[in-house]
Formats: structure tokens, C-alpha cells, sequence
């Protein structure tokens, strides 16, 4: 701040003379107040943009910044709105995690003052576990060749100030993990230790309705291929496969998003446009005479999986305590080494809470 202000009053100093040198020699001027600029705006903005960068003082900035922003860049990789506005997310999950459920029978019966009657095996505990898996970030940057992208989006001085480089770097990785995270493993993943893909991390929730199906612990529903035509059929066939306990309460139909454009279309074409009277909201759309609604699932990518559960009963777990970064320079290149930790699970997984259709 000191900086610029002294630039200012610099500027109210030399304003006069140069104008009065303006006349004789106005290409003077302007090479003179080009020097002056980025003499005073250079060292503000941290990197002089005519020279090559130092990478050790980038690396330093860049391991500043994480530990000032820390909380901010949790929030936009593992605890993003995208997340929790679709799942029900658990942090500070180390490692394990038990999902206790419990299954009540009937219970109530006629009054008999007299004998004692209890309901056999009324109550049916049942746990299941929610698994975290490391994670890492391992990346080799050329600071001088992303510079070039990041002035690209800059369109003022004043917007440089506003997005620093190690800022643009680390908004820049944020955006590519949570993006990893929800496209390619969330539904995706198969884990495999020895594996180099988002996709390895981890066991998704297609992976887990696939070994529940094969051990007949939900039987999914037989609908056969979707298509435009007949996509509102199978919607409400795999929600009315739910158990009505769960239907009377609030719920999600998760599909991928060609579905859901389909759903959409074909609804507004056989009953009119503004169907949705809550509202248009992005990427939901009710599903009639229920508490339930029908959402947009980029995680599912080309999946043809219908699967419809409570919000709540899909789990995603991560650990943002063990979430670390560190920034080594190397040569005039970056090393970027990132670590944390997610996974993701069913607190249920029986023909009541979760229903699917025959299509993976």
C-alpha cells in the first residue's frame, strides 16, 4: 500500500513536467512512464512480469499462501458446496468409520394387562463402514510457461493484485481435484493401490451397488434400456421399488446428466413448459406427488445407473486434517506434492433405502 502510494504522489510530481515535455518529445514520455510503472508495480505484485521468475521465492509464496488459505482451499477441493448439497459429508475421518443402522419390526399389539409379551428380534442392528483412502497431488510446473495463462485472464493491474500468482496456482489445483474427485472416482472408482488414475482411489458408489447386487442384499429393478421416450417410466419404477417409510420421507433419483435432459424434455413436452411450479432449479426437478426429486449427476458420467436413496444415506468421508501441501523447487521447474484423504459409503443398503435400476 505504502508502495502505491508513494507511486501516486509520484505521479502528481511528474504529472506537470511531462506534460510540458509531452510536446517536445512525446515518445520520451512515454518510455519513461512505462520504466516508471513497472519500477513501483513490480515488486507489488510480487513477480516482475519482463524477467523470469524466481522460482524459489514462488515456491515460498506459494507454501505461505496454502497455510494462510488453508481453510479456503479444504473447503473448495474436499467440503465443496457441489458435495454437500448432494451428499452427506463427514470430515475428520481418519481412517474407519462405523454407519450404525437400525431396523425396528412391528411392535405395537392389542392391550393384554395381564401377560408379558415381548416382540421377538424387534430390533435389527446393523453397521456398515465408511472407508477413507490417501490421496496425493504430485505435480512438476513450469512456472514461466503457466504465467502466461495466468496473465491471460488478467485483464487490469488492479486484477493482477487481486488474484496473485500462487493464488491463480493453487485455485487452479483446487479446481482440478475436486473435479478428479467427483468425475472420476465419487461414482466411478474401483480402488487399486497400485493404480495412477482418480478412478483408483477409491470404491464408488457404483462399485458398492455392484457387490450389493451380486450379494443379493438389493435386487435391482428391470427396466432395460432408457431412453427419451421412456425415461419418466423408469424414474418412477425404481422409485416406487423403495419402501414406503422411505418414500414418505424426502429422497434423490441420481442420474446421469443425458437423463436427466431427457426426463426434462419429455416431461415439458407431454405436460407443458414450467412444469417445476417450486421453481426452476438448477439441475432438480421434482418428481410428482412426492417429497422426492430427480438430480443432475455429473459424477455418474456415461453411467446408466438409476439409483434412488435418501441424501443422507450416501456418505462422503473425508479427512481435511491430513490434507498437506508442499511446494520444491527444481530447477526451473516446481515439484507440488499434495496428500489427503476421502471415500465414500452407504449408511444402508437393503431394498427399503436403495433402489437401482438393471443398468450399470
Amino acid at each position: 500500500m505504502k508502495r502505491f502510494i508513494l507511486f501516486a504522489l509520484a505521479c502528481m510530481v511528474l504529472a506537470v513536467p511531462l506534460m510540458a515535455s509531452w510536446a517536445v518529445n512525446p515518445q520520451l514520455v512515454v518510455i519513461g512512464g512505462v520504466l516508471a510503472v513497472n519500477a513501483f508495480l513490480t515488486p507489488a505484485i510480487g513477480y516482475n512480469l519482463g524477467s523470469s521468475i524466481n522460482i524459489t521465492e514462488l515456491a515460498t509464496n506459494l507454501g505461505d499462501y496454502y497455510r494462510e488459505h488453508r481453510d479456503v482451499l479444504v473447503s473448495e477441493m474436499l467440503l465443496s458446496e457441489d458435495f454437500s448439497d448432494r451428499y452427506e459429508v463427514m470430515n475428520d475421518v481418519g481412517d474407519e468409520l462405523p454407519l450404525p443402522n437400525l431396523a425396528i419390526t412391528d411392535i405395537v399389539k392389542p392391550a393384554d394387562p395381564v401377560n408379558f409379551s415381548p416382540t421377538s428380534n424387534a430390533l435389527a442392528f446393523g453397521s456398515r463402514t465408511l472407508k477413507v483412502r490417501g490421496m496425493k497431488v504430485d505435480l512438476l510446473l513450469i512456472p514461466e510457461v503457466l504465467q502466461k495463462t495466468w496473465l491471460g485472464k488478467m485483464k487490469t493491474a488492479q486484477d493482477v493484485m487481486d488474484m496473485p500468482f500462487e493464488a491463480f496456482i493453487m485455485s487452479y489445483i483446487a479446481e482440478k481435484v475436486r473435479e478428479n474427485i467427483w468425475t472420476k472416482a465419487l461414482y466411478l472408482g474401483v480402488y487399486n493401490g497400485a493404480g495412477t488414475t482418480p478412478g483408483a482411489t477409491m470404491n464408488g458408489w457404483n462399485k458398492i451397488i455392484a457387490d450389493a447386487i451380486t450379494a443379493t442384499q438389493i435386487t435391482p429393478v428391470v427396466t432395460g434400456a432408457t431412453s427419451a421416450t421412456n425415461v419418466i417410466d423408469h424414474m418412477e419404477a425404481v422409485y416406487d421399488s423403495l419402501g414406503e417409510a422411505y418414500k414418505n420421507g424426502m429422497g434423490e433419483i441420481k442420474v446421469k446428466p443425458q437423463f436427466f435432459d431427457w426426463y426434462n424434455r419429455r416431461y415439458r413436452g407431454l405436460y407443458g413448459a414450467n412444469n417445476n411450479y417450486e421453481g426452476m432449479k438448477k439441475g432438480r426437478i421434482p418428481l410428482d406427488g412426492t417429497n422426492w426429486e430427480v438430480v443432475r449427476e455429473p459424477g455418474l458420467g456415461t453411467s446408466n445407473r438409476i439409483i434412488a436413496t435418501p441424501k443422507a444415506n450416501q456418505v462422503l468421508g473425508v479427512s481435511s486434517t491430513d490434507m498437506t501441501f508442499d511446494f520444491q523447487k527444481f530447477d526451473r521447474s516446481l515439484k507440488i506434492l499434495g496428500d489427503f484423504k476421502a471415500g465414500v459409503e452407504f449408511k444402508e443398503i437393503h431394498a427399503r433405502a436403495l433402489a437401482v435400476n438393471d443398468q450399470a
